[in-house]
């Protein structure tokens, strides 16, 4: 499947963590401990919705989260932000999904007020 079939989504799911899980474990970059700090945002956005300080930025492919950022404004500051995570699944890397990603993260950051 081409990177122009991937929907991108903000809507954070109660089947992400697990999504979240296998992406950034697929990497092979993160030990168990970083993994779980990782499913631990995606639970804290479900459980407080938009009140939670993360965003995310999910990408699917079918039925299938493939990629994802999560990121957030900069607690005490005006407009400056992090990118918490980026992650995309093994077997989708090297087709500009993450750069994709990256990108309209970026975009939103912009529009939310966020500086460069």
């Amino acid at each position: 499947m081409a990177t122009d079939a991937i929907v991108l989504r903000d809507d954070v799911r109660p089947g992400d963590a697990a999504a979240v899980r296998a992406i950034v474990r697929s990497s092979g970059f993160f030990h168990e401990h970083e993994i779980d700090v990782a499913v631990e945002l995606v639970e804290d956005r479900l459980s407080r919705g938009p009140a939670s300080d993360y965003r995310f930025l999910l990408a699917d492919a079918g039925d299938r989260t493939v990629g994802y950022t999560c990121y957030g404004e900069i607690a005490c500051t005006v407009g400056s932000y992090d990118l918490y995570w980026i992650a995309v699944y093994e077997d989708w890397r090297r087709r500009g999904l993450g750069r994709r990603l990256l990108a309209e993260t970026e975009r939103r950051i912009a529009a939310a007020g966020g500086r460069r």
